[in-house]
């Protein structure tokens, strides 16, 4: 399971909303419906790429 960033537009009470969410998934790319399980009112989204490891879980980090 990996995390994607993904660009989206969203409907909301007040009109639209945009942003960048983190969607965890098992494929190259988040479908539609992973994304949408992620942002309330997800309509449409751009692809972003693999989100960066958190600095804790990079390999070769040294503790401190």
């Amino acid at each position: 399971m990996r995390t994607h960033l993904v660009a989206y537009l969203a409907r909301t009470r007040d009109g639209a909303e945009h942003g960048v969410a983190r969607v965890p998934s098992a494929r190259d790319q988040p479908s539609w419906h992973e994304c949408a399980a992620v942002v309330p009112g997800y309509l449409i989204g751009q692809y972003l790429g693999a989100a960066p490891e958190p600095e804790e879980n990079r390999p070769g980090r040294r503790s401190a």
